[in-house]
């Protein structure tokens, strides 16, 4: 039986944060793309669109793209898309500039806080849909 892999962007300036969420997520049975701006993100976000299953963003990427617009494009892409952001100073704007029905996990945080946070909206959206006739 062939493995079904679970493909999550992972956009994070930080390198130790990044390289420990890789491993994490790894770890954890899922495909990493790893990118460091916002720029890149949205480029693979145009690049991989229909491979990728969830974005995991720090809101503070240092480029002119953010973590918003990130969110923002990929849920342009899929309605659906899961969403984490990671922050450690902007959770306020939260409510006005984040996607519904996502997560936000203020840093310092466990890397595992964010694996579960991915897992349950990858959850909730397969849940979500109704069974397909016959089922």
């Amino acid at each position: 039986m062939e493995k079904t892999s679970v493909l999550v962007l992972i956009a994070e300036d930080e390198a130790e944060i990044r390289n420990l969420l890789q491993d994490t997520f790894e770890d954890g049975g899922f495909d990493v793309y790893l990118v460091s701006t916002g720029e890149e993100a949205i480029a693979a976000l145009d690049e991989q669109g229909d491979n990728l299953r969830a974005v995991v963003s720090d809101i503070n990427l240092g480029g002119k793209a953010t973590g918003w617009d990130v969110a923002r494009h990929a849920r342009q892409l899929k309605a659906d898309m899961p969403v984490v952001y990671m922050t450690g100073t902007e959770g306020s704007d939260w409510a006005a500039l984040g996607v519904p029905n996502s997560i936000l996990i203020t840093k310092p945080f466990a890397p595992t806080q964010v694996l579960t946070a991915v897992s349950q909206l990858l959850n909730a959206a397969n849940t979500a849909a109704p069974p397909a006739p016959g089922d």
